[in-house]
């Protein structure tokens, strides 16, 4: 529901730029520059997108990341790869341009110069500023030109995206059904025949074992392997010597004043939803009204506020954190409900609020005033941003001057040390496998494994705060299979785990052919001295079966017993143990329930649909599409692909 109300219907692409005009990178430019390759990293339909495109994308992806998401940033971050995905969305990007003009559809120079006018980062005094303009893009390493197309090319993704979108419509029939298919309690008894039971059955001989060895050799090869010594070339010390001059810093400040020191007026506000469908009679509607009411006069008296959420609200991303919808600026909000947040002093009530949801009561919490910090406010920050700056540029300067150096035969240990810097000797690794203080950092990891014994290169890695090594390779592994006499355990452990699910998996078949209805069930466990495990009923769209875990397979195959009681018809296989399984109960949501909820679970069911729409069209454009991928850019095989 709060990303409902939100009005973020942004695609990722227009995301990017808005990230981009709202923070400046305080590194300088957005790629290295350095050792960036001519050569294409994919052609799509006979156009090509070059290394440098990638990234600057990734760099875009990686300051949008920051900025919406903030300290969280980082750890999001380490689980991604930018340089894939922002590839990704430059071929989605190119192939939607080339269906956008196949279609007619185009963004006219009067909407995108609107579009670009409308940004408060391009405002002086509230109007579209030349200079002001010029200056930003400068400070984000970008001409006016490259700006330009990128926001033309997003803006023209969204129309296609609008055009997918409108085709997508869901009816209340639709809505319901999915709702209660998605919500039932069910309740559920089960036999279960862990594969663990037949273990200490199983005692293989060696010549069991040799011959599993020799039909499943390849489940035990080694990755290829390396090691290398590196040095880091850290910005964050090296600009940590920097002490920016008053004329820098009121420069940075001059030049930034508008993106990153000022502040719109923002609330911070919580609410209370009494959701109602928009097409409701107008009895229900009165009834939520009524019911919003009745809550606003409990909260006047004094009533706790986090309490009545948990207890009432029918917004169910805010209710269990009391009703907390964080601060919000003018326009983030649907219309009727921000002017009413907005006219709020700290601690008041609004009226009841009517939306489209349904009927809210708000309270805000906290007022911060729109405002500009002055340069002294401003200062520690720009210091911090200028150090930044200047260390990145250090950094470049110390890893380009060391790799000559290194090619023309200088040692690392001594190019470290002319830096107060060490050299770091990385254990073997693989592709894929983590490498100790490095986290995930899939440049540095395609670079060394491109690299011959003893050779040298440079390394930029997807944080340029940390990022920039110098590397060398010191050893090299094959993948290669190991001889048996070094992995006997292994391979026995494997042969006896097969085994042992094999024996299981027969005796679970052998029982579910017994049970010829559900009346057979209990009987058929206690003939087998099995245990009947019952659960109570739980909500089948948690994916979650109580007392067994996660199970998604189950729990869509509860949905299909008819009639109630009986029992699944296949044998259900979890984590090498296997299930036989009785429906017990199957109770659909009541009517008020889904009176309460549809609004909401329509509009979140039709934002699915349209998403799900999206990525069809896209998959069926990329299957017509010819499509040939240098991937060795990013770390993997080449590859060549006509979809």
């Amino acid at each position: 529901m709060l990303n409902a109300m939100r009005k973020y219907a942004y695609s990722w692409g227009i995301r990017i730029i808005l990230g981009l005009i709202t923070v400046v990178f305080v590194f300088w430019g957005i790629g290295t520059g350095l050792f960036s390759q001519v050569k294409p990293v994919a052609w799509v339909d006979g156009q090509k997108i070059l290394a440098d495109d990638v990234q600057r994308q990734a760099a875009m992806m990686r300051r949008s990341f920051q900025n919406m998401y903030g300290p969280q940033a980082a750890e999001l971050l380490k689980h991604m790869n930018l340089q894939e995905q922002a590839l990704d969305q430059l071929i989605d990007d190119r192939l939607g341009q080339l269906e956008a003009h196949r279609l007619g559809l185009r963004v006219s120079n009067e909407v995108l110069r609107d579009q670009i006018a409308a940004q408060r980062a391009f405002q002086l005094d509230g109007r579209f500023d030349v200079q002001t303009y010029e200056a930003v893009l400068a400070q984000n390493d970008m001409t006016p030109p490259q700006f330009e197309e990128l926001t033309r090319t997003q803006l023209t993704m969204q129309l296609l995206r609008d055009m997918v979108a409108q085709a997508v419509v869901v009816s209340d029939a639709q809505a319901r059904q999915a709702y209660e298919q998605r919500n039932q309690r069910v309740a559920v008894a089960y036999i279960e025949v862990p594969s663990t039971d037949f273990i200490s059955e199983i005692h293989p001989t060696q010549a069991q074992i040799e011959k599993f060895y020799h039909d499943h050799g390849e489940l035990f090869r080694e990755p290829e392997r390396v090691k290398v010594d590196y040095i880091q070339y850290d910005p964050i010390k090296l600009g940590e010597k920097v002490n920016p001059t008053d004329k820098e810093i009121a420069l940075f400040y001059n030049s930034s004043l508008k993106t990153l020191f000022s502040y719109p007026e923002r609330v911070r506000a919580r609410h209370i939803l009494i959701a109602v469908a928009p097409d409701a009679p107008e009895k229900t509607r009165q009834q939520a009204k009524a019911k919003a009411e009745q809550i606003l006069a409990q909260l006047k008296k004094g009533a706790d506020f986090a309490k009545l959420a948990a207890q009432d609200s029918d917004d169910p991303g805010t209710r269990d954190r009391g009703g907390d919808l964080g601060f919000f600026e003018r326009g983030q909000m649907i219309k009727p409900f921000e002017e009413a947040a907005f006219k709020l002093k700290p601690g008041q009530f609004s009226d009841v609020v009517a939306t489209r949801f349904g009927y809210h009561v708000i309270q805000v919490e906290e007022v911060k005033p729109a405002h500009t910090d002055t340069l002294e406010q401003a200062r520690p920050r720009i210091v911090e941003m200028l150090r930044a700056r200047a260390g990145k540029r250090a950094a470049i300067d110390d890893q380009r001057a060391d790799l000559a150096a290194a090619l023309n035969g200088a040692k690392l240990g001594d190019l470290a040390a002319k830096h107060g810097l060490q050299v770091v000797s990385t254990p073997m690794f693989a592709a894929g496998e983590p490498i100790p203080k490095l986290d995930n950092n899939p440049e540095f990891v395609s670079t060394a494994f491109k690299l011959g014994k003893g050779e040298v290169a440079a390394v930029t890695g997807k944080d340029t705060s940390t990022g920039l090594f110098l590397i060398q390779l010191v050893e090299r592994s094959p993948a290669h299979i190991p001889p048996l006499k070094e992995i006997t355990d292994k391979v026995r452990d494997e042969l006896v785990r097969r085994e042992a699910e094999t024996r299981a998996r027969d005796r679970a078949d052998a029982l579910i052919k017994q049970i010829k209805s559900a009346a057979d069930f209990n009987r058929v466990a206690e003939i087998n001295h099995l245990t009947v495990h019952k659960t109570e009923p739980f909500d089948r769209s948690t994916n979650t079966v109580p007392t067994i875990g996660e199970f998604p397979e189950l729990t869509q195959a509860v949905g299909t017993v008819a009639p109630v009681p009986g029992v699944i018809p296949r044998v259900m296989v979890q984590s090498g143990n296997y299930y036989i399984v009785e429906v017990l109960s199957r109770q659909p949501p009541s009517a008020e329930e889904w009176a309460k909820a549809k609004a909401s679970f329509k509009d979140q069911l039709l934002e699915s649909m349209r998403a799900r729409a999206w990525d069809n069209f896209l998959a069926g454009l990329k299957r017509n599409a010819k499509i040939s991928i240098d991937a060795s850019a990013l770390g993997t095989a080449p590859v060549e692909s006509s979809m």
